[in-house]
């Protein structure tokens, strides 16, 4: 059977222009080894698809950061609000070795938390999506990075914000200095919820940016985030917004709710080059 086009072009990463300076990509689903339904860059192993395929593609997305496949640990997503501190000074760091997943043969360097920040060099993370938000931080004086995912969950608890703060608490960055990117993910064109969502940003104490359409509200990820960061001190042009909507376009990119929850995961991958 010979591979479709999807299968066989390259990878087509997306990067920010205001992280020119910073080591990171967000993978397409293009350009990978996986079958149907989690054709073909899929990154999570947390899906159906094969160990072997999964592995081969992150090998093939890491390759455009000049990374090995060991040389990029892992976030183990909790959908909570903790950020894990990767730092120079720090004698123990939160990564461990475990199976890349039950019963594997093969391990590999992760983190349980849905957010990191790190000033170590040589250090990469990777953070898996399929309709929530990727947002990768730099400070442009320290050169402290940041990456995380934010569903509805993760932003109604004030993702972005807590990776700014914890930037400014270990690493003395001042939030002025600090750059964002708003990656890929389910835009408020596509992004129907129900009043329950609304509710827990209310109860969070956090501000939803929703539009009623008749019966329905659509919830708005990318200016909820973008307003979250501007709150915690960083300048309106400081943040740039990729403003590609996962579910609108599943021929690029992995999305949960277009296609009904069997699908892959793209990534977003970020660190500081090795000295």
């Amino acid at each position: 059977m010979t591979s479709s086009p999807a299968q066989t072009a390259p990878p087509l990463p997306v990067r920010f222009d205001l992280l020119a300076n910073v080591s990171h990509a967000i993978s397409t689903r293009l350009g990978g080894a996986s079958p149907a339904p989690y054709h073909s860059l899929n990154l999570g192993v947390s899906t159906g698809d094969d160990e072997h395929n999964v592995l081969t593609n992150r090998e093939r997305f890491f390759s455009h950061l000049n990374l090995a496949l060991d040389d990029v640990m892992t976030a183990r997503l909790t959908h909570g609000s903790a950020v894990s501190v990767f730092a120079r000074e720090a004698n123990d760091q939160p990564v461990r070795y475990v199976p890349v997943r039950e019963g594997s043969k093969r391990w590999e360097g992760a983190f349980h938390s849905d957010a990191m920040i790190s000033n170590v060099s040589g250090l990469h993370a990777m953070f898996t999506f399929a309709d929530c938000v990727p947002l990768a931080f730099f400070d442009r004086k320290t050169g402290a990075v940041g990456g995380a995912h934010a569903g509805w969950r993760g932003t109604a608890q004030a993702m972005g914000p807590q990776v700014v703060r914890a930037m400014t608490r270990h690493f003395g960055s001042d939030p002025r200095d600090i750059v964002a990117g708003i990656g890929p993910s389910i835009g408020p064109c596509c992004y129907s919820v129900g009043r329950e969502v609304a509710d827990r940003f209310s109860s969070l104490g956090t501000e939803a940016v929703l539009e009623p359409r008749g019966s329905e509200l659509y919830l708005d990820l990318w200016t909820t985030n973008q307003r979250q960061l501007v709150a915690s001190g960083l300048t309106s042009d400081s943040i740039e917004i990729s403003r590609i909507c996962t579910s609108c376009h599943v021929d690029t990119f992995f999305s949960h709710r277009a296609e009904g929850g069997r699908t892959g995961r793209f990534g977003l991958c970020i660190g500081i080059p090795a000295r």
